[in-house]
């Protein structure tokens, strides 16, 4: 997912197919210091073995009806098993533009030579080869906190991360209170928590500290999910992370 934003945090098409797909959604309402600044949305389908996310952001600040910040982000992502398979999303902060694409390249022989396979990453300014498996900051997909290395999605940068679990907690959700376990995402660009369901490992919240020490926050609209969604799949990285 794994979890995504502005440029200075941001991390974060149904696939055509014989069979019916099946979906899950997160709907999010985006809060900066408690006041709603915009929406995002995620989208994931499976169909044929293949996962397709879909992403959609539209962030406002606005102050006296003046326009201080505009954020859209649309992503669509396709993954295998815990592994991206390709990936194109367009960003527009704040009128700086963001263009990633990226897909698995199939090995080949080079001057005689055995080539692996490769991720290939495509922004705007540079061309980079990238392990086979990786991993976006795929919040929707718990296995992603077992990670040291995330894709920034908007930006194409391989990041370093640092995952901690913190514990379990009360979380309010739809107006009851829930036992959530939270964690903790150190990266260069600032802190990240979240939060996931201590009964189904469901993703539920994010919180994430803005330029000036201000808090984004996002609370759930919608969360629908179906049974073979990540997150109610028990594979054994899922397992590790929710018994460490």
């Amino acid at each position: 997912m794994k979890i995504w934003f502005f440029s200075f945090i941001f991390l974060l098409t149904v696939n055509a197919a014989a069979n019916p797909s099946q979906s899950s959604q997160w709907q999010f309402k985006v809060l900066l210091d408690d006041r709603e600044i915009g929406t995002h949305h995620f989208t994931v389908s499976e169909s044929n073995g293949q996962q397709t996310i879909q992403t959609e952001a539209s962030f406002d600040v606005n102050v006296l009806f003046i326009n201080l910040y505009r954020y859209r982000h649309q992503s669509t992502e396709v993954w295998q098993g815990n592994c991206l398979r390709s990936i194109d999303s367009e960003t527009d902060a704040n009128g700086k533009p963001f263009l990633v694409a990226g897909k698995l390249v199939a090995g080949k022989l080079v001057a005689g030579q055995a080539k692996d396979n490769y991720f290939q990453i495509n922004t705007a300014s540079a061309e980079k080869e990238l392990p086979p498996c990786i991993m976006t900051f795929a919040y929707w997909n718990p296995a992603f906190l077992a990670e040291e290395k995330l894709l920034n999605s908007q930006t194409g940068i391989y990041e370093d991360v640092t995952i901690t679990r913190i514990g379990e907690e009360s979380f309010q959700l739809n107006g009851k209170s829930v036992v959530a376990i939270k964690y903790h995402i150190d990266l260069k660009a600032g802190p990240i928590t979240l939060w996931y369901s201590a009964n189904n490992f469901r993703w539920l919240a994010l919180e994430s500290v803005a330029a000036g020490g201000r808090i984004l926050r996002y609370e759930p609209l919608t969360i629908t999910s179906n049974s073979s969604d990540p997150a109610s799949t028990a594979d054994s990285v899922v397992s590790q992370i929710i018994n460490h």
